[in-house]
């Protein structure tokens, strides 16, 4: 707690009171997964086998710990999985959502993407049991966060269904909170929410995999527009996970190899311009803090786990110019890589 302190993480005190009263660890299953480069696999940390370390990744404050993977199948013989598909979200991520989202007590809130639980009880501290609806496309994983929360004595609406159609027998809504990835938001949470609601989500473009987007619902409830900027990357929504990612193939290990030789001392000597071997090495004034693979599974083959590019510091605000939603993928700008705070707008 005093590292996340430290950073500022706790924006209202409330979130201060719900996060000392919620134990992280009481919504974390007994076996969590951890990402092995040398195979690029997710290997089984069980808490019967090694507490401390079971507990050390449950509590770290700034990286997630996967709790699922490949929807609960693994892939290979061995037991081990290919694709995360469901975690609890590291301590400042989920604080930096609950910041943006913000509900005031008593309010009705939409809570897509249940997973282990952790999210939905904390929002339970703020605006009440009755006033939380949380909807979770995994019939497991609802579940199981279901009786996580009455065993603590959470008694929210618990919906196994397909968050991106919202609950319309919950309607309306004053806050609706996704807390997995997504390019387009959906139009029921739109028409499902209240006039001057706030939709809070991880949103992502092909080329810009982090990113927040901050909505405010109109009064006719047919359009939301805000901004969004904080740099977090989470597991994509399954109804639109891409399986044709062209990041693998941008970012290979030999186009990795490649940019480290051209930024070598004598390669910079005689060229004018070369892709920076690491985002520490980008000549963009912001801060180029890498971004933080939350949830994101590893690129294959290998490939770099952080994108080349900055990202802003944390806590820091930008503005941005217009866009229409979805925006446009963008290039460079005077202030270096267009950076996602942009002014946009989405209509249902």
């Amino acid at each position: 707690m005093r590292q996340l302190d430290a950073q500022g993480a706790f924006e209202h005190p409330w979130m201060r009171a719900a996060f000392r009263d919620v134990p992280r660890d009481a919504f974390a299953p007994d076996t969590v997964w951890v990402w092995h480069p040398d195979d690029d696999r997710y290997h089984p940390v069980a808490r019967a086998d090694d507490d401390q370390r079971w507990a050390a990744l449950v509590h770290h404050p700034t990286e997630p710990v996967v709790t699922q993977v490949d929807d609960g199948r693994p892939v290979h013989a061995d037991g081990t999985g290919r694709l995360p598909t469901s975690s609890l979200s590291a301590a400042d991520a989920v604080l930096t959502t609950l910041a943006a989202t913000d509900p005031a007590p008593g309010s009705r809130v939409l809570h897509i993407g249940t997973g282990t639980g952790y999210d939905s009880a904390l929002l339970c501290e703020r605006v009440g049991h009755a006033n939380l609806t949380t909807v979770e496309i995994d019939r497991t994983l609802a579940d199981a966060a279901r009786a996580r929360l009455l065993g603590l004595g959470y008694r929210p609406h618990v919906v196994c269904a397909d968050g991106e159609r919202g609950h319309a027998p919950g309607a309306p809504y004053d806050r609706v909170l996704c807390t997995a990835s997504l390019s387009r938001v959906p139009a029921a949470w739109i028409a499902q929410s209240a006039p001057g609601a706030r939709i809070v989500t991880p949103w992502k473009s092909t080329l810009q995999p982090a990113g927040l987007a901050v909505l405010t619902v109109g009064a006719d409830r047919r359009v939301a527009g805000g901004r969004f900027g904080m740099p977090l990357t989470f597991m994509d929504l399954r109804g639109q996970r891409r399986t044709d990612n062209p990041l693998p193939r941008v970012y290979t290990p030999q186009r990795w190899a490649e940019s480290r030789s051209s930024t070598s001392p004598s390669r910079r000597a005689s060229s004018t311009t070369s892709m920076p071997a690491s985002p520490s090495a980008s000549s963009c004034p912001v801060s180029t803090r890498p971004v933080r693979p939350h949830l994101m599974p590893p690129p294959p083959g290998g490939c770099p786990r952080t994108l080349p590019g900055p990202t802003c510091a944390p806590g820091r605000r930008t503005s941005g110019a217009t866009a229409t939603w979805p925006p446009r993928p963008s290039g460079r700008t005077r202030g270096g890589w267009r950076r996602a705070a942009r002014r946009c707008s989405t209509s249902a």
